[in-house]
Formats: structure tokens, C-alpha cells, sequence
């Protein structure tokens, strides 16, 4: 679904359409909030405050003049995207080839492999490897003034606020965010390239067709190899993970393996394939655990998705979840990365003297995640709609777990900690791939764009 995170990070196509369709609605929702407090009494009709509660409007109809200068090439302010899964670098690709100059792509990976492969393919904007930790001697910087720019970062997405907040632009040495101001009025030590923030961020989930297709990093069930699944196995760091795949198969109690199989994996089967693999051991490469899931699970079967191939491919992705902490990482990255780095919006209908800290003079940053599991759609749509992963409780209108008032601000009760609020907004309803996409990659079936806007 390359062509739908490209619309979502530019606000384009269907998207544009929605976020024009939701500014509307925030402009509308502010003036019926305005006409009932003055009926009430609670609002002045002096000429003061009427400028005061015409700012929000002035700065959609500002973004609205601003994007047609865009348009029209008379105005174009630099953007800042984040790949935080380059992979192979095809979103990558896609997106630079769609951004204006000045604008800034920063890819980040864990996978040296990945980075130096995605490197290469985009050596024609790279600007810096400064920040690729084991560098490809033959890497060469091919960005001149008229692309846009590339900036491969090697590193879990789950470690980007640090990363981020020391990146520096490779030309005019200024940092691109710096340390992100938190409170109203703070201020920065020196100037930013991009002091509102981020414009947009792709988080493409699960593992590339490239770790697949490579026997030896141990992903794929059909691709003889060892049980390893490290993202990091080629890296000479000392943050290479050290658990592999082996170990868990070997070493893990049944009543583990059975949660890790339910939990990660939605297998049906899981207490039957753990006792497999504890009966199996030693098990060391891939063919081995194969073997050990087809000893409980018919090669076919006439219940769909129930055969040998579609339960290896659920036990494989349990084990390399488990295996890189993928669960953690998201977590950190949905509830920490993404709303630190992401620009706030300026035409939000929230009262701005409450929410108004960090805002943009523009739209909101764009949160695009494509996920292929169950439980990454689940802990995306939680933090769009609720702003965390784990909040339980009893749920207010539209499914919300907040109360809010008539402005949309969050009412503080009890049960949510002061300054708690949900950081995003959806926008549109989660996509699917289509039949077509399907027919030319049968990976993306599983595949669900969800996108949020940040508020």
C-alpha cells in the first residue's frame, strides 16, 4: 500500500480531502460552542475578544491561502518526514521522489544490512552517513540543491527522540529539532531547522521483503536457515540482541511458549505446537521447527488459513516478535517518539490557551502506520483514538475512553493524570490493500493503514 502512505504523510488525494472535510467540521464545531456560551452569558461580545476567538479560524484560511501558494511554487516551506522502517527503502523512495526541494527524509533501521542497502538505492539524495554507525566504505553522497535530502539513521525507532533531537542539517549545521519544547513559552537553546517539528511519519511494521528473502537471518519458513530472527544479527554493536529464536524454542518452558503463540501469533494451535517444538529439541534452523510444526498441523487443510504454510508464518512472526521486543518498541514509539516529534496543529478546534503549547502555524503532523498483526492494529488504534496503548476503563461517547468538553479538551478526573491528553486525532477510517495489490505482492493481505493527525 505504498501509494496511500505517500497520500497519507502528504495530506494528498483521499486524504487531502479529509483533512479539508475535518477542518470544516472543526471550524463549525467552534462556532456552535461560541453561539451557545453567549447565549449563555458566558462569553463577551466586546471586539476583543472576538479577535481572540478568530485566531483558529485566521489560521485555516492562512493555511488554505499558504497551501495554494505552495501549489502555485511562490511559497514553499521546508518539511521534515520520517521513515521510522526503511527497509528495503521503496516508501523511501516513493516519498522523495514526490518532495520538493530543502525538503528532509530521515530513514532510520536497526538492520545494517537494510540501512547500506537503502543507502545505495538512495545514494542520488543521501546528504550524510554521519549517523549510520557501521558505514559502507563505497557510500557515496549524491545530494545536490535541487533534490531533496536523505538522512539515514541507524537505530531502533524506539530510540529516535534522542537521535532526533541531535541530528544536525548536514549544510547549514543548525539541528533539525534539537530538544523538542514541552511547556508554553519555552524556549529553545539555538535556532532549529524545523522548530515546529515533524510533517510526517511512516511506521511500516513487521519485517521487510528483503529480511525474508535472506535464509540465512533465519525469517523465513521456507528458506532453510538458522533460528535466529535477530533485526540486528549483522551488527557489531553491543545493542545486538543477543536472544535468538533457537533460544526460545529450547530453552522456554511449554506454558511460555503456549502464551508467546496465542499472544503474538493468534494461533489456534498454540498448546499442541509448543508441546511439538519441547518434544523436537534440539531445534537450531528453521527447517527443524518446520518440521516440528507439521508433525501436529496437516500440510493442507480444508479450513482456511489452516495448513502448514499459514501456521509456520504465525508461529515465525510470535517468535520474532518475542525475539526483537517488538511489542516494547512499538509501544515507546506510538506513545513517546511520535507525539514528541510530531508537529502540533494550529487549526484545531481545542482552546488554545489550554492546548496551546508547541502548536504549528499549520497543519498537524501526519502518524501513518501500516501493520500485518492483529495486536499492532489494536495498540495503533488505541493510541490514535485513546493516546495509549494500555488505558482500560469505562468508555465515553464515540468509543473514546476521555470525557471531553465542549471544546474537545480532555476533562481531567481522577482516574487520568494532570496533563494527560489523547495526542492524535484518526483521520479516515483504517484501509486495506486491495485485490490488485494483493495479486502483485500476497504480502499485503494481512496489511492496515491506519493514519492520525496530530493535535
Amino acid at each position: 500500500m505504498p501509494n496511500e502512505c505517500i497520500d497519507a504523510l502528504l495530506q494528498q488525494g483521499v486524504f487531502g480531502e479529509l483533512m479539508k472535510d475535518k477542518k470544516d467540521r472543526w471550524r463549525k464545531r467552534k462556532s456552535i460552542v461560541e453561539a451557545k456560551l453567549k447565549k449563555a452569558g458566558l462569553l463577551d461580545d466586546d471586539d476583543d475578544d472576538d479577535d481572540d476567538n478568530s485566531d483558529i479560524d485566521d489560521e485555516v484560511d492562512n493555511q488554505e491561502a499558504s497551501n495554494c501558494a505552495e501549489t502555485s511554487g511562490s511559497i514553499r516551506r521546508p518539511r521534515l518526514f520520517v521513515d521510522g522502517t526503511l527497509g528495503g527503502g521503496g516508501h523511501s523512495q516513493a516519498l522523495l521522489e514526490q518532495l520538493n526541494p530543502e525538503d528532509i527524509l530521515i530513514g532510520c533501521d536497526q538492520d545494517s544490512e537494510a540501512i547500506s542497502t537503502a543507502s545505495a538505492r538512495l545514494s542520488k539524495y543521501l546528504g550524510t552517513s554521519e549517523y549510520i554507525v557501521e558505514k559502507n566504505e563505497k557510500l557515496t553522497c549524491g545530494w545536490d540543491e535541487g533534490r531533496p535530502m536523505f538522512i539515514p539513521v541507524q537505530s531502533n525507532f524506539r530510540n529516535l527522540v534522542s537521535i532526533l533531537s541531535r541530528i544536525r542539517h548536514p549544510t547549514s549545521g543548525k539541528l533539525l529539532l534539537g530538544k523538542r519544547p514541552t511547556k508554553q513559552g519555552s524556549e529553545t537553546e539555538e535556532e532549529l531547522e524545523f522548530p515546529n517539528g515533524v510533517n510526517g511519519m511512516l511506521l511500516d511494521l513487521g519485517v521487510s521483503s528483503h529480511q525474508i528473502n535472506t535464509g540465512e537471518r533465519g525469517f523465513a519458513f521456507m528458506k532453510d536457515g538458522p533460528l535466529d530472527m535477530r533485526m540486528d544479527s549483522n551488527s557489531t554493536t553491543a545493542a545486538t540482541s543477543s536472544l535468538t529464536a533457537a533460544d526460545i524454542c529450547n530453552e522456554f518452558d511449554e506454558s511460555t511458549l503456549i502464551s508467546i503463540l496465542r499472544t503474538y501469533g493468534d494461533e489456534p494451535r498454540a498448546k499442541r505446537i509448543a508441546s511439538a517444538i519441547i518434544e523436537s529439541r534440539p531445534l537450531h534452523t528453521t527447517t527443524d521447527l518446520v518440521h516440528a510444526i507439521n508433525s501436529v498441523t496437516p500440510t493442507f487443510a480444508r479450513q482456511k488459513r489452516a495448513g502448514l504454510i499459514a501456521t509456520s508464518a504465525r508461529v515465525f512472526q510470535a517468535l520474532r516478535i518475542v525475539v526483537n521486543e517488538e511489542d516494547g518498541a512499538l509501544t515507546e514509539v506510538l506513545e513517546r517518539v511520535a507525539p514528541w516529534a510530531l508537529s502540533r496543529s494550529g487549526s484545531h478546534h481545542s482552546n488554545a490557551g489550554n492546548n496551546g503549547n508547541n502548536r504549528s502555524d499549520g497543519d498537524g503532523g501526519i502518524l501513518a502506520v501500516l501493520s500485518y498483526h492483529s495486536m499492532e492494529d489494536k495498540m495503533a488504534k488505541r493510541v490514535i483514538r485513546d493516546g495509549s496503548v494500555d488505558l482500560v476503563g469505562r468508555r465515553g461517547r464515540g468509543g473514546s475512553l476521555f470525557e471531553r468538553d465542549l471544546f474537545g479538551n480532555i476533562i481531567q478526573n481522577d482516574e487520568i493524570e494532570e496533563g494527560s491528553h489523547v495526542p492524535f486525532e484518526p483521520l479516515g477510517k483504517p484501509q486495506k490493500a486491495t485485490e490488485e495489490e494483493v495479486a502483485i505482492n500476497s504480502r499485503a493481505r494481512s496489511a492496515t493503514l491506519r493514519v492520525g493527525i496530530r493535535i
